[in-house]
C-alpha cells in the first residue's frame, strides 16, 4: 500500500490553515486496515504507534513538498516506509521527564525491539522505515480447544474452529 500526501492542499475547496496533524489519524487507519486485510491482526496497535510517530516526525521536521508512506506485508511481518524527502538525519534523543515531546523515535526503537523488528533511516536521510514481526500465537491450553467447547462452537485439530454453522475460521 502506498500513499502520497502533499504539504499544501492542492483541491480547491480545501483551506490552506486545514492542519495537516489530521492526516497522522487518517495515515494510521489506513494502515490498521491494511494489516487486518492482510491477516497481521497482532501487528495493528504497534504499527499504528510506529505510524503516528514516524508520520509526526515527518510533517514536524521536514519542508518537503510531500510525504509518502508505504506499508509493505509479509506471511508474519510488515515494514512501513516514510519518505519526506528531508536530508536531515532523525535523532534519537533521551528527553528529560518534563520535556513533552522528543520521545517519537525512542517509541520506534522500543516498538521495533519489543516485535523482533528494527528500524533506521536510508543512507540519504530522506526515508525512515521499522519492521515489526507478527506476534506467534499460544496454543489454547484450554483442553476442550480454542474455542472453549461451548455449544455453538466446534474445535478442530489443526487450531481453527467454526461457530453455529458459520465457516471456518482460524484463531
Amino acid at each position: 500500500m502506498a500513499i502520497c500526501f502533499t504539504r499544501r492542499p492542492t483541491h480547491p475547496k480545501l483551506h490552506a490553515c486545514t492542519p495537516l496533524i489530521q492526516r497522522v489519524p487518517q495515515m494510521r487507519r489506513l494502515v490498521a486496515a491494511r494489516l487486518r486485510v492482510c491477516g497481521l491482526d497482532g501487528l495493528v496497535d504497534p504499527m499504528a504507534l510506529v505510524t503516528s510517530e514516524l508520520v509526526t516526525n515527518a510533517l514536524q521536521h521536514s519542508r518537503g513538498e510531500s510525504i509518502s508512506l508505504l506499508l509493505s506485508c509479509a506471511a508474519t511481518s510488515a515494514r512501513l516506509i516514510v519518505k519526506d524527502g528531508s536530508a536531515q538525519r532523525p535523532v534519537l534523543q533521551a528527553p528529560c521527564d518534563a520535556a513533552e515531546g522528543g520521545r517519537g523515535l525512542y517509541l520506534v526503537s522500543w516498538t521495533a525491539a519489543e516485535y523482533s523488528g528494527a528500524w533506521g533511516f536510508s543512507d540519504e536521510n530522506t526515508q525512515t522505515w521499522c519492521t515489526l514481526t507478527a506476534p506467534r500465537r499460544v496454543p489454547s491450553k484450554d483442553p476442550r480447544g480454542p474455542c472453549l467447547g461451548t455449544d455453538q462452537t466446534r474445535s478442530f485439530s489443526d487450531g481453527t474452529c467454526m461457530t453455529s454453522g458459520l465457516r471456518k475460521t482460524e484463531l
